[in-house]
């Protein structure tokens, strides 16, 4: 029994001693591995002096599988830049919400200033509205090539002039829905890139920015549109949408008024218009240059009980030739030819959109005799020098037997011409000071009878920028000055506040997000 005992102490001790020894390797590997994670803490500290990250920066990697059996798909891309990153998270969430708006506060020399002619003379330091675009879009489809995605666009002004921003016509406080339509990609059989869209909206318009209209516009109710088919050298748009007008009948009913005068009131009705829109566009002609070629007609659609309703179809048709890197800009040519109501548009002094409704009321006003207006149309912008740049913009328009909005008179003749140009000096990419000089004449001709209207404006300018482009870089913010007079007023009979000129200043922003 001794003899068990002796051993069994032998056997204690040697244990003992062994987990003793393994005690102090384990306290040997805790040191070295607190040791290791200080030394890789050091090494991911920032340095004392921190740099910017750039949008080309890797942020993201997962290492890539590594071996690749040969005809299984690629890996998936495994390393992104910040751009990529933050591209990628907004379509994964599938959500985007942009827009444009300007504003800002202006006065004049004598009482409140006024806007004169903008579509004619060039809106910068002649425009002092806050007018705003908000576009929401949200995936609600994304597989096996097929895409959806829901659209609703608002749009509106906000008066800059008075404090209350209540919507109303009165104060122009402002508001529509100008889009909500459902777009889609990948359904159009043979077309994989083509986007099919369904709703209320309308293809892309064209503006002429310095001048604020549109060569290209079709206000539209309901539609339904294809656009980017891929057929031969270029891309097809079509779109048919419906524009319904409001005619006045050609009997009136006889009324009397509160003083006891009978009085001739003519009802409006509704008439039924589609649109049929085609554009084939992106044909290449030489280097950097691509010619657009668009034609639209009008059709209005009466029942058989509305022959007291008189309304005629229009045409509108277009050629568009762009050059790109023209002296580091472009430069874009639109001839034009219209008919009926959409040749009227055409004489208007101010705004020249080739719309078929006369106003926002969608109201077709006047008598329409089969009318013509041919337009050429050229803006752009180019690099004089490395300090220097031009931005234009200029319209050249003439037409019989319109009616004229402007003086309200049926088979008018007329002749105009409308510019804008703006030379910059560059003084780095913030910061640009220049000058904006417009001027326009506009003869219109009825029963022999001639009304002209005439006149030019100055605008001196600092701008602080985003980016060297006049056209194409935002957000500006503008400190001006500007000089307007009306040199002849036969048409529109406009005053500065009992002037013919007017001196104005203020500053300006004007913002895409």
């Amino acid at each position: 029994m001794k003899k068990q005992v002796i051993e069994s102490n032998k056997q204690l001790a040697q244990l003992n001693n062994h987990l003793q020894k393994q005690q102090i390797v384990i306290n040997n590997q805790k040191k070295a591995l607190k040791n290791s994670q200080k030394a890789v803490l050091t090494k991911q500290q920032p340095p004392s002096n921190p740099t910017q990250i750039s949008n080309n920066q890797i942020v993201l990697v997962n290492t890539p599988k590594a071996d690749i059996v040969l005809g299984e798909n690629p890996p998936e891309k495994r390393s992104f830049t910040l751009a990529e990153f933050k591209d990628y998270i907004k379509d994964e969430i599938g959500f985007s919400y942009n827009g444009y708006f300007r504003g800002g506060w202006s006065t004049s020399s004598n009482g409140k200033p006024k806007n004169y002619a903008e579509g004619a003379l060039g809106r910068f330091g002649n425009e002092y509205g806050g007018w705003y675009d908000l576009v929401f879009k949200q995936k609600i489809y994304d597989q096996d090539g097929r895409r959806v995605d829901t659209i609703v666009m608002i749009d509106g002004n906000v008066a800059t002039n008075k404090a209350a921003g209540l919507f109303n016509t009165q104060d122009d406080n402002l508001m529509q829905f100008s889009d909500i339509y459902l777009e889609t990609k990948g359904f159009v059989p043979s077309f994989p890139d083509a986007k099919l869209w369904v709703g209320k909206h309308s293809l892309p318009y064209n503006e002429i920015q310095m001048l604020d209209w549109k060569t290209q516009k079709t206000p539209a109710g309901g539609g339904i549109g294809v656009e980017n088919l891929k057929v031969g050298i270029g891309a097809f748009d079509v779109a048919l949408v419906r524009a319904d007008v409001n005619v006045k009948s050609k009997k009136g009913v006889a009324k009397i008024d509160s003083n006891g005068n009978e009085i001739i009131q003519h009802k409006k009705e509704e008439v039924d218009l589609n649109e049929l829109e085609i554009r084939y566009r992106d044909i290449p002609l030489w280097k950097d240059a691509t010619l657009g070629v668009n034609a639209r007609y009008s059709a209005p659609n009466k029942s058989k009980i509305q022959d007291n309703v008189s309304v005629k179809n229009a045409w509108l048709g277009s050629f568009v030739l762009r050059q790109n890197k023209f002296f580091g800009g472009f430069n874009q040519f639109t001839l034009q030819t219209a008919t009926n109501s959409v040749a009227s548009q055409l004489a208007n002094i101010n705004t020249n959109n080739p719309e078929f409704a006369s106003n926002s009321d969608n109201d077709y006003i006047g008598t329409h005799t089969g009318g013509k207006a041919y337009r050429f149309v050229s803006e752009g912008e180019a690099y004089l020098s490395n300090d220097i740049i031009v931005a234009h913009a200029l319209a050249l328009t003439s037409g019989n037997d319109v009616y004229s909005y402007d003086l309200n008179r049926p088979h008018a003749d007329f002749t105009s011409f409308k510019s804008a140009i703006r030379p910059a000096y560059i003084w780095d990419t913030y910061n640009q000071s220049g000058v904006e000089l417009g001027y326009f004449r506009q003869k219109n001709k009825v029963k022999n009878k001639t009304y002209v209207e005439e006149g030019y404006k100055t605008t001196l300018y600092h701008s602080f920028k985003v980016g060297k482009s006049i056209l194409s870089s935002r957000p500006d913010i503008r400190f001006y000055v500007s000089y307007i007079e009306a040199l002849q007023n036969d048409i529109s009979k406009f005053d500065f506040n009992g002037k013919d000129h007017q001196i104005s200043f203020g500053v300006q922003t004007e913002v895409w997000f």
